[in-house]
């Protein structure tokens, strides 16, 4: 649901820092959803093995509702432009009497923020917001605790398909889920009907049959946030997979140019560069231009976050009032749907010296008792699956949009996160960025791409 957009360059050479402190490789592995709910294969820091016995520190979900724990005080850091939701968790410490600092930043600072805290051993941040593209990193880098066998196995299947992905690692849980978050189709149901399309398309196929169709004087039939940034490898990631491609080999190693990914690069290039149907704007774009774009009447079909929705019905600002519908992203061949994963997670640092009481917000933050009024007072989509059945959660839906993206979590994809994903996604979009733009053809760039992220491993492997 959010704008992602790139660290600056500074976070590289301190990521390479917190690869070197915790003596691991930043190769990535495959992660994410290769991993179901009950998983418990990680070294988990609830979890007693063999004959050991059990840490009597370790984190215990038994004991977060210990009475005790309401002489402690936790500080969170969370991406809070507004102060909208230092307030909402503020009934964290009304409903536990555990006192909570909220330190609220802007998104691009949580990195920064989360790595400097690491790097220092500072125990001043207890809880972290968590991108699902660091969870590799936090891991590897021993930043954060693995909850894998803390969290209750009956607990982590209540929570969307999507959401538990994004905050897994090599089927390691390293944060609680905060919200469901895809990208979703969006479509103008007028200028579809003008052009005599009668249902959306499903497949890509369809999508570029009915382009050619809407594209004329005027109009686009789609715009992309497709700058050289991280959203537009949101876009390709999706893509890849609805292509049937995979960022990883079977045996787990990165595989940027993949068959899948050749062909989805092709597609994407083919729909700007030889049919033009593609504002070519889109070059310069993120996901809140291609949002104006739509809602401008400029484009007829886009993909974008949840949330889009009650914006594009706002006369205030959309030119498009009950113009628009949404649904899932096209799929090609055996593939249904596939769309980027955009949620979050809280995580706990390894540094806190509260971590039971830490454990205990993210055991309420995880609870209706905050995913039913976040959405219904902020409008951001739950992690508990229960709660799309939810009467208040309903009633509050007034675009009434629930039911037409929840299907989409069931088909949520990983960017491909690992250690030292921040560096090699910079070339990544840079090699996407090439192609787009008519400098290189997709195979040769997404080859080239390949290339340089296996050198930039390698340096940092013999650092």
């Amino acid at each position: 649901m959010r704008n992602k957009q790139g660290i600056i360059k500074t976070v590289v050479i301190m990521l390479s820092l917190l690869v070197i402190v915790a003596g691991c490789a930043p190769a990535p592995k495959k992660a994410g959803n290769t991993g179901s709910a009950g998983d418990t294969g990680g070294s988990g820091t609830g979890a007693s093995t063999g004959g050991t016995a059990a840490d009597p520190n370790a984190l215990d979900w038994s004991k977060t509702d210990d009475p005790a724990l309401k002489n402690e005080q936790l500080t969170i850091l969370v991406a809070d432009n507004d102060g909208t939701v230092a307030k909402m968790l503020e009934r964290f410490t009304d409903q536990t009497g555990i006192k909570l600092n909220v330190i609220g930043v802007d998104y691009n600072s949580l990195y920064t923020k989360i790595t400097t805290a690491a790097l220092a051993n500072s125990s001043d941040i207890d809880l972290a917001e968590m991108d699902t593209i660091w969870a590799g990193q936090f891991l590897e880098g021993n930043i954060v605790e693995d909850l894998t066998n803390v969290v209750p196995a009956d607990v982590q299947k209540g929570f969307t398909p999507s959401s538990l992905s994004s905050v897994k690692y090599n089927n390691k849980l390293a944060a609680m889920p905060y919200f469901s978050s895809t990208k979703h189709f969006y479509w103008n149901t007028d200028l579809l009907k003008k052009a005599g399309i009668t249902s959306p398309p499903k497949t890509w196929d369809e999508f570029r049959a009915d382009s050619k169709k809407l594209t004329k004087a005027g109009l686009y039939a789609s715009g992309w946030s497709w700058k050289q940034a991280e959203g537009l490898i949101c876009d390709f990631v999706g893509m890849v997979y609805s292509f049937g491609g995979s960022f990883f080999t079977q045996d787990g190693k990165l595989n940027v140019n993949d068959a899948g990914a050749v062909k989805a690069l092709q597609y994407m290039s083919d729909l700007i560069n030889v049919d033009k149907t593609v504002d070519p704007a889109s070059l310069q774009w993120s996901e809140d231009d291609v949002r104006k774009a739509f809602a401008a009447g400029k484009i007829a079909m886009m993909s974008n976050w949840e949330g889009t929705l009650p914006v594009l019905n706002d006369p205030s600002q959309s030119k498009v009032v009950g113009q628009t519908e949404v649904g899932l992203l096209p799929g090609e061949g055996s593939v249904v749907s596939a769309a980027v994963t955009g949620s979050e997670g809280i995580a706990i640092m390894k540094s806190s010296k509260h971590k039971e009481a830490a454990l205990a917000f993210l055991k309420w933050m995880a609870s209706k008792d905050f995913q039913e009024p976040n959405f219904v007072e902020r409008g951001v989509y739950p992690v508990l699956q229960s709660l799309y059945d939810d009467p208040k959660v309903k009633e509050a839906d007034k675009d009434h949009t629930i039911d037409k993206i929840l299907e989409q979590f069931q088909y949520g994809e990983n960017r491909p996160n690992g250690p030292g994903y921040v560096e090699w996604a910079d070339i990544l979009s840079g090699e996407l960025f090439n192609a787009l733009a008519g400098h290189k053809d997709p195979k040769t760039a997404l080859d080239d791409a390949a290339k340089k992220i296996d050198d930039a491993i390698k340096k940092a492997e013999a650092a």
